[in-house]
């Protein structure tokens, strides 16, 4: 009997790698998209600490020169901010992408492994076809030789 044998299985196994690589590629992806998110939380921490610090100085009286100078780093921080917001929002579009692509190979592939299942499968069915001719010539080998 021989062995079985799928056909498609180097594109199968190109399928696996690319989705592998995918998964990586994604997960790469979503731990910079949390990096960033964090660093976004700490800079609107910090920017409202700087504005409440500021009130309370200007409450308490403060030189125009220090408000000035509060202001420009008000704003710097805002900045740094929107600048963090739009790579967030660029980290996440890239991560749409790569879910996009992932999606695509993970369903080429399992059309592969459908395809190798249903051809396994036909096999199986040839075998038995064919082990069970082997048994009824045996069978009838035998009965022929004690005639």
């Amino acid at each position: 009997m021989k062995k079985f044998e799928f056909n498609l299985q180097p594109v199968l196994n190109l399928k696996e790698q690319s989705e592998k690589i995918e998964k990586e590629k994604l997960a790469k992806v979503m731990a910079e998209i949390n990096i960033q998110k964090e660093e976004l939380h700490k800079l609107t921490k910090h920017l409202n600490e700087i504005l409440e610090k500021t009130k309370v100085e200007m409450k308490e009286g403060t030189t125009i020169h220090k408000i000035l100078e509060s202001d420009v780093y008000v704003k710097k921080i805002q900045q740094m901010i929107e600048d963090k917001k739009l790579l967030i929002k660029k980290l996440e579009k890239d991560a749409d992408l790569i879910r996009e692509n992932l999606l695509k190979v993970s369903k080429e592939k399992k059309a592969l492994e459908n395809l190798k299942e249903k051809r396994f499968s036909e096999y199986q069915y040839l075998m038995a076809i064919e082990q069970n001719k082997f048994v009824d010539e045996q069978i009838s080998f035998r009965v022929a030789k004690s005639y």
